[in-house]
């Protein structure tokens, strides 16, 4: 039933997204560019602090706190968009139906655009200051890969819970800020012992996923393959519990929202 919906809505997901982001830069003089400012003015702020106030010697800690922005304002930005999506979308899904995953991808399709655009400027960014180029930054795309089904799988469980948990988007919220400041976005990891290190990889996400997207973007490292694939079994493993739940819950849905 998945991969049958998934063929039928994919271009609805696609389409959707490219309005929604054509809808938000309506009017605007600068456009897309704003998508970049944020994570962009981000930066200069946590540069400011971390090298000026705080004295931290990260080499290139600019375009070392951006990459972190921009894998993190992924996951951020859908998660929370996501727990409320589907009463957000009520009068589209009141009057056709369309499986509720896809209302998840649409909002994931939307915040990958803006990620795509953000790498693109980190891998302008890596040529300009005369990081090496090696094989090994290839293995961004199996990185962005599990990302993205782990990403899925959360977002799927917050969309069908946000319909039922009213106080959901607060919860979420808290957790969120937690959790940034635990994912190594302006800050590294190396100063872990390798015991604590090991078990940052297997409880944070988001923190794991930040440091190995720098390790072969911006220091020619090979990725932790083993780690890896403990979070794409666990993305898998969440993604078909958040679309079975999705599923089960259509007429519930129905109840509650409409």
């Amino acid at each position: 039933m998945f991969i049958r919906d998934l063929k039928r809505y994919h271009k609805y997901a696609l389409y959707s997204a490219a309005s929604e982001l054509k809808s938000q830069v309506a009017g605007s003089y600068l456009g897309w560019v704003w998508w970049v400012l944020d994570p962009l003015l981000f930066m200069l702020v946590y540069t400011f602090v971390a090298v000026y106030v705080f004295q931290y010697q990260i080499e290139n800690f600019p375009l070392f706190v951006f990459m972190g922005l921009t894998i993190w304002n992924f996951f951020g930005s859908t998660v929370t968009g996501c727990v409320g999506i589907i009463s957000s979308y009520s009068a589209v899904t009141r009057k056709t139906y369309i499986p509720k995953f896809i209302l998840v991808l649409m909002k994931m399709f939307e915040n990958l655009i803006k990620m795509l655009i953000s790498i693109g400027i980190c891998l302008v960014t890596v040529i300009v200051i005369g990081i090496d180029i090696t094989p090994n930054m290839l293995m961004c795309i199996p990185i962005l890969l599990v990302y993205f089904v782990l990403v899925f799988g959360i977002s799927s469980l917050c969309a069908c819970l946000g319909v039922f948990v009213s106080d959901l988007s607060h919860v979420i919220s808290i957790v969120m800020r937690f959790l940034f400041y635990l994912s190594a976005v302006f800050y590294s990891v190396d100063r872990f012992g390798e015991g604590l290190l090991s078990v940052y990889n297997m409880v944070c996400p988001t923190g794991f996923i930040i440091v190995q997207f720098r390790d072969v973007m911006m220091y020619g490292r090979s990725a932790d393959y083993l780690m890896l694939l403990y979070w794409l079994i666990i993305g898998m493993i969440l993604s078909i519990i958040g679309v079975k739940l999705l599923y089960r819950g259509e007429k519930d849905f129905m109840k509650v929202v409409f």
